[in-house]
């Protein structure tokens, strides 16, 4: 037990943890007081709290397994890291866009820019032949395609002719 406390893999375990649990508290504190995402909770078509409670807290889950297996396999000249801290705040920049300024066009842009890094990502992997790291990522691409999906319905919502 001792031995593998002293190991690299728990050391970047607690790190992702940490990294992680950092980042999930710090932005639930900024979109929870944000003006808008307060609104939207109690709106008639929001689901309901504890499912989007429980799905932000998975959502950061999915995240620190995503950090954890790509600080494992990342090598001196792979920007993998990199690219996934550039991800994850495009996404952050999404999440208090929408939910804190209703600012929907940025929060378009700063989606499509989190596909863009993602993307990235899994075809650096693709080509190391890192099919597993390829797929957990190929499923944050397939999410920030819907946010963006939502990002554009919401924007013409909010500035189109569909505005009451």
């Amino acid at each position: 037990m001792a031995k593998f406390i002293k190991s690299k893999t728990f050391g970047r375990l607690v790190s992702s943890f940490f990294i992680i649990t950092l980042t999930c508290l710090i932005l639930s504190l900024i979109v929870y007081n944000g003006q808008y995402f307060q609104n939207w909770l109690n709106s008639a078509y929001a689901p309901h709290k504890q499912i989007t409670i429980i799905s932000w807290f998975l959502l950061f889950v999915y995240y620190g397994i995503c950090l954890f297996c790509l600080w494992q396999s990342n090598k001196k000249d792979s920007n993998y890291l990199f690219l996934f801290a550039i991800q994850i705040f495009t996404f952050a920049v999404y999440v208090i866009s929408i939910y804190c300024f209703s600012a929907y066009i940025l929060a378009a842009v700063s989606s499509a820019l989190s596909i863009i890094f993602s993307l990235w990502l899994v075809i650096l992997l693709f080509k190391n032949k890192q099919f597993v790291l390829m797929s957990l990522l190929a499923v944050l691409v397939v999410l920030y395609l819907y946010f963006l999906f939502c990002g554009v319905i919401y924007c013409s919502l909010e500035y189109g002719v569909w505005k009451d």
